[in-house]
């Protein structure tokens, strides 16, 4: 990790010590086991973490330079990176004894517990809970289903006014996004000029429609500008504070929406369906997030197969995840795979300049699962990356499709598919009455990253003159077969919508997938794929 520019890679080769009681609290925050059982106020997130004062903002890196953290794998030496493959990392199953100072950690990745998709540091709850039980749903003011919480509350005239620079919006995103396909980068370049003025210097500010204009606006300009001259806002957290903030939005977005929570039950039933009986379990995930539907599967293994190891390789690019980032996610899910007492090891690779030899490597012997979602890699390279996991021997693979990256598509029509989606997305997370702020951050840390980056790769696929296939048909083309989803992930679904504060929610089975909608759009779909 030193060739990611983290000042304190030296340090990151040293045995892992004993978590300090600032360790804790800082990563409590973080998981969500700080906030108060009792309090019914729901999820709140205010300009800075709650409970963590710019001391401890201050004292992270700090830390993280005089205490060592446990090493990462990394593979590939691409962009000039200087990774070099370490030694395995392993983490040793350990049991706390009753009277430790640490706060135990107790998994609830439960859909009776809305807002519990991050593992507790709380000691007081009874160890090993199954995820099926929990506390009720945070109570957040309900709206009426498909109106915005902002939208409620205004005037008629102003939406109206809304609606006219909402539709000047789209008509401008729309003759932009043609001019990009018919190759008339100046001509599109002039319309975005124009397109500024329609919308809020605040993208927080507006409808969900006139956000997303925003957020495409801003994506179509980082496309368009190959000299890298026009900054990207969406690029990777560069600082520890900016970490804290993106697993802050990541876990407000986690407890206010079931997006996140529905695709992560539904993938880690689908492990469970086809590789529980396994002694050791290898998950090669392409989308790591912040890895904690990686907790929840350890505490099924923990429950259902005492004894079962779990492996997990990331999959990741350099350009979207700072070093911090996975160094909490490998000390969050090492210290819970030790409370469970699961054998764990977690490695991370540049998706960039993986060697495949190295990947062979590390997962002989093992069962092995793959998360590959829907624009995880660049669509011209998923029918290598699928050769390669049919050389893995792989079992599973398991896709999550966001509904806005149709890569198949024309370019424009690409665009306004995908512009649509953040539309929809952007209504529902409003319709749970999201707090202005608490829903600038995600969409700052969380979605505008994503549209640029569906944005982006879209365009350099165009310029390429790549021809490429739906997904489902390159998956069919290479050998998978659609795995239907189990009954029991349909249930774990519906009874994560019943804890939801609105309705407007719905869960629906097509074609062997499970699909989450919003009112009639489609917000994201999971299916799996025997190998």
């Amino acid at each position: 990790m030193a060739g990611w520019g983290d000042p304190h890679a030296a340090a990151m080769h040293q045995p892992h010590p004993t978590p300090s009681s600032q360790d804790t609290t800082f990563l409590r925050w973080i998981i969500g086991g700080g906030d108060d059982d009792d309090n019914d106020s729901g999820p709140a997130m205010d300009g800075d973490p709650p409970d963590l004062d710019l001391d401890r903002i201050t004292m992270l890196p700090r830390h993280h330079q005089h205490h060592n953290p446990p090493p990462l794998l990394m593979g590939g030496t691409g962009h000039g990176l200087p990774f070099t493959l370490a030694a395995e990392d392993t983490k040793q199953p350990f049991r706390p004894s009753p009277g430790a100072a640490l706060h135990q950690q107790h998994h609830h990745f439960s859909p009776h517990t809305h807002g519990g998709a991050f593992p507790s540091f709380d000691a007081a709850e009874p160890a090993k809970r199954h995820p099926m039980g929990g506390a009720g749903p945070p109570k957040l003011p309900p709206f009426a289903a498909g109106q915005g919480a902002a939208a409620a509350l205004k005037p008629k005239a102003e939406a109206a006014s809304d609606d006219g620079a909402a539709a000047a919006a789209m008509d401008h995103l729309t003759e932009a996004a043609r001019l990009v396909e018919a190759g008339d980068a100046f001509g599109a370049r002039e319309i975005l000029a124009r397109l500024n003025h329609r919308l809020p210097a605040a993208p927080a500010a507006g409808t969900p429609l006139l956000r997303s204009a925003f957020y495409f606006k801003e994506a179509l300009s980082v496309a368009l500008d190959a000299t890298g001259a026009h900054a990207s806002s969406a690029s990777v957290a560069s600082t520890p504070v900016d970490v804290l903030l993106k697993l802050g939005a990541y876990k407000a977005f986690s407890e206010l929406s079931p997006v996140l929570q529905f695709a992560h039950f539904t993938c880690v039933q689908a492990v469970l369906d086809e590789l529980g009986g396994a002694g050791c379990i290898h998950v090669l995930d392409f989308d790591i997030g912040v890895g904690e539907q990686w907790a929840s599967l350890m505490q099924e293994l923990a429950q259902r197969r005492p004894g079962a190891a779990l492996k997990v390789t990331a999959l990741v690019l350099p350009s979207t995840h700072h070093p911090l980032e996975l160094q909490l996610i490998h000390e969050n899910l090492a210290n819970f795979a030790a409370e469970l007492g699961v054998p764990f090891q977690f490695v991370v690779f540049n998706l960039d300049s993986v060697d495949p030899t190295e990947l062979l490597a590390i997962a002989g012997g093992d069962a092995i699962a793959v998360h590959l979602p829907v624009g995880s890699v660049h669509a011209a390279a998923v029918p290598s990356v699928l050769h390669l996991v049919r050389r893995l021997g792989a079992k599973l693979v398991i896709s999550v499709d966001r509904s806005g990256d149709h890569g198949e598509l024309p370019f424009a029509a690409h665009l306004i598919q995908a512009f649509k989606s953040c539309v929809f997305l952007l209504e529902s997370l409003d319709a749970v009455g999201t707090d202005s702020d608490v829903a600038s951050k995600i969409e700052r840390f969380l979605i505008q990253p994503k549209v640029e980056s569906c944005v982006v790769r879209r365009h350099r696929a165009a310029t390429a003159g790549d021809k490429l296939l739906p997904w489902r048909t390159m998956f069919t083309s290479a050998g998978f077969v659609p795995v239907q989803v189990s009954n029991f992930a349909e249930a774990q679904a519906d009874s994560l919508l019943k804890k939801v504060p609105v309705r407007g929610f719905r869960v629906e089975r097509r074609a062997g997938s499970l699909v989450l909608h919003w009112q009639r759009a489609e917000l994201v779909s999971v299916s799996a794929w025997r190998c």
